[in-house]
């Protein structure tokens, strides 16, 4: 009994498919991503609950990879291809091609305001590093933060570059695309604290961090734009213990992440 649709190559519909998801427009055309490698691929495969996004739609592997996890790729009703390693690097972003990579669709846009109520959020005001919003992704989902908010100038979450970086947290946190003053000055907003993150304010390992809170973080080159001022209810710093030059301008943005992160957990 055939246990999977499998097929012997790449066909040259396929072959244009996977390449043209290297571009934004084409990612937004066909509501699909590309996944890379065997631990990605299978955190995509174990997660019993995908509806609405990040599922697996075609898949990519040499026959020892797809014989190795046959008995979880039955009945799974993913269109398999069984690629030699000249067509895994005709079709990897990759410098090193992955024995396996997947087409993945992608979520659905949620309803933002009901959402994200009662949640702690990570909002992101134009980042546009790919490397910085993949470990942020990555760092939210280690600490169980799962609601990303960026502004729609910042870099696309399904970038491969992004996607590489997140390591698998990506099916397990929600990212928004949405005007960050429509949202801070949306319903409910009023009653909610919002923590704007800047070079100047309270040090953040002396507040006591409220829950269901907002954090603002700016651009890596220029930080927050003073047009939110109106909608910060405290503004809250990373203090260096370096001596002399202060251990430099300022914290990485990602790295600026995992200590907020690490105090919202901390209580």
């Amino acid at each position: 009994m055939q246990i999977y649709n499998i097929h012997a190559m790449i066909s040259t519909s396929n072959l244009k498919l996977v390449r043209s998801l290297r571009q934004k427009k084409f990612r937004d055309l066909h509501r699909l991503y590309l996944v890379e490698g065997d631990k990605m691929v299978k955190e995509l495969l174990s997660c019993e609950n995908r509806e609405g996004g990040h599922r697996i739609q075609q898949l990519f592997a040499g026959g020892d990879w797809i014989a190795r996890n046959s008995s979880v790729l039955a009945g799974t009703g993913i269109i398999i291809h069984e690629t030699d390693e000249p067509e895994m690097k005709k079709i990897s972003n990759l410098v090193t091609p992955q024995p396996v990579l997947a087409l993945v669709s992608i979520p659905e846009p949620g309803r933002v305001a009901e959402d994200l109520a009662g949640n702690t959020v990570l909002v992101f005001d134009a980042i546009r590093d790919p490397g910085n919003l993949g470990t942020i992704i990555r760092t939210a989902g280690w600490f169980g933060i799962n609601h990303i908010v960026c502004s729609p100038d910042s870099t696309d979450a399904y970038n491969g570059k992004v996607v590489q970086a997140t390591m698998g947290a990506l099916v397990r946190v929600k990212i928004y695309y949405t005007e960050i003053e429509t949202l801070l000055s949306g319903p409910g907003m009023k009653e909610r604290t919002v923590y704007g993150t800047f070079l100047k304010g309270e040090n953040i390992y002396g507040v006591s961090l409220a829950p269901g809170s907002l954090y603002l973080f700016g651009n890596e080159s220029h930080g927050l734009s003073d047009k939110y001022d109106p909608y910060i209810t405290r503004r809250i710093f990373i203090p260096p213990f370096s001596t002399g030059n202060h251990g430099g301008e300022s914290l990485n943005v990602a790295s600026a992440v995992s200590v907020i992160c690490s105090e919202i957990r901390r209580g």
